[in-house]
């Protein structure tokens, strides 16, 4: 057991010296034999009121990593700690502990002495031995020792042993310092006095996502992007000065981690966006297959409250604008229907991550929001997109709806089909595209035709791509208030 607890203990001591103050969280080694608990001198408690340092990291799914120090008196010697002010959602399995290297602590035991949904029940264990009164009717109490206590309580009364329903139970008052958080309680020694200890742990119920503001100028075709980081507390504690980073990329986890809540209405904003710009965006750094932003000072947080936080700054990105119709016909039923209702293609603003100032940085994931000014001058949402985490060089793709001044129709204007023995049916087709563009610019439209890939394009009226081999593409020009034609052929070619 001893030699499972200092491996365990070695791994969190190279996690504190990444994420803490310093060498100063160096996580206590466990003891070969445990020490008798009656030789610890008295509790010493540690609570909130003596926190010195806080910093929080949030990761994906959430999860966070809270890292603090905490000043009290600690003699030489064996003492137990009273740790309390910790969130509800604590995985108290993660809880780390240390001091000052030179200190030596050791730990031999930490107790989760938390009271959550049946903190009642533990309130009854604590009377076991004790007077409790119970509730005969509406008005009728009487008085007796609690003997025991399972699903039904044993208490002795005056008539002898009765088995009493825990809800007829009252007790009189809570004991001192009661609370439904959680508190750890840590025997430890130490070779020297210590002047405050430092902690670390996991804890479910505050997450963060990216929302990014896209402003599109389509005279230009230029987007200009910047991202917010959006941070809720659900943890059910609060969060007071502390020093936040943000983690993003994929993490994995086992399952989810806990949650208190879900979030009040309430919102903190760190600016205002529509008057003035966002205070400028944090740094950045490595971590191995993730990526961190920080740090963001001072940071204050209610249970339920949201914090919006400048992110990525921004940045003018040149925009590849697209009109896609896409075919729905399966190829070997072209001829059975003539398509001639009109279609609106769709609309997508494609984008690529150039990297930003440092030429380095990835987009997070989150939703991309699209704006643009209207036509008298006000801002109109074009729409909105998931985006996926997206590294330097690579494309973001925005779908921002259907186009409203583009319009098609497809008219399959002959069609052949002939069954083989053994080989796929042959197939001939002539089909013309009509595209009207209605508006006053000129626009670029895309037609996608899904086909087998061994069919081949026999004559056409502008010149195909393939970029795969199913599929057959033509990109063409429409000119303002005008309308063009596509025909081609196309036919099986085994």
């Amino acid at each position: 057991m001893a030699g499972t607890l200092r491996n365990r203990f070695a791994l969190a001591a190279m996690l504190g010296t990444a994420v803490f103050f310093g060498q100063d969280l160096e996580a206590a080694k466990a003891q070969d034999t445990v020490e008798e608990r009656d030789n610890l001198g008295p509790a010493i408690p540690l609570s909130t009121d003596a926190r010195t340092k806080l910093q929080l990291t949030v990761y994906p799914g959430n999860l966070s990593l809270v890292a603090e120090q905490r000043k009290a008196a600690i003699p030489e010697g064996q003492s137990s700690l009273h740790i309390s002010g910790l969130p509800s959602t604590l995985i108290d399995d993660s809880f780390l502990l240390g001091t000052a290297k030179d200190s030596d602590l050791v730990w031999t035991s930490l107790r989760n002495r938390g009271n959550g949904y049946n903190a009642f029940d533990s309130l009854l264990r604590d009377h076991i031995g004790k007077t409790v009164t119970i509730r005969r009717g509406d008005d009728d109490l009487i008085e007796g020792k609690l003997v025991a206590l399972t699903h039904l309580a044993l208490v002795q009364t005056d008539a002898g042993i009765e088995q009493v329903p825990v809800d007829q139970i009252i007790l009189s008052d809570l004991p001192e310092g009661f609370t439904l958080d959680p508190a750890i309680e840590a025997d430890i020694a130490t070779t020297a006095p210590l002047d405050h200890v430092s902690m670390a742990y996991l804890l479910g119920g505050i997450g963060w996502n990216t929302s990014y503001i896209a402003a599109y100028d389509s005279q230009t075709n230029q987007l200009k992007l910047s991202a917010i980081a959006r941070v809720t507390n659900n943890s059910g504690t609060g969060i007071k000065d502390a020093q936040l980073r943000l983690v993003a990329g994929d993490l994995n986890q086992v399952g989810s981690a806990p949650m208190a809540k879900g979030a009040r209405t309430e919102m903190m904003m760190s600016a205002m966006a529509d008057s003035a710009p966002a205070a400028s965006a944090p740094d950045r750094e490595t971590f191995e297959n993730l990526h961190v932003y920080g740090p963001f000072n001072d940071l204050s947080m209610k249970d339920g409250d949201t914090v919006i936080l400048p992110l990525i700054d921004a940045q003018v990105l040149p925009v590849e604008r697209r009109s896609i119709f896409q075919s729905s016909s399966n190829p070997y039923g072209m001829g059975q229907s003539s398509q001639t209702d009109f279609i609106r293609p769709e609309l997508e603003l494609k984008i690529t991550n150039d990297g930003g100032a440092d030429e380095k940085s990835p987009w997070p994931a989150g939703i991309m929001r699209i704006f643009a000014k209207t036509p008298s001058g006000d801002t109109g949402f074009l729409g909105e997109n998931y985006v996926s985490l997206t590294p330097v060089g690579r494309d973001a793709i925005i779908p921002v709806g259907q186009a409203s001044e583009l319009s098609g129709t497809r008219e399959v204007t002959s069609f052949s089909r002939k069954a083989r023995p053994n080989l796929p049916d042959e197939v001939h087709a002539d089909l013309n595209w009509t595209v009207r563009n209605t508006s006053t610019r000129d626009e670029v439209i895309t037609i996608r035709e899904n086909v087998p890939s061994d069919w081949k394009v026999t004559s056409e009226s502008h010149k195909h791509d393939r970029p795969e081999p199913g599929l057959i593409t033509w990109e063409i020009k429409v000119p303002a208030n005008s309308d063009i034609k596509l025909s081609w052929s196309v036919e099986s070619s085994r």
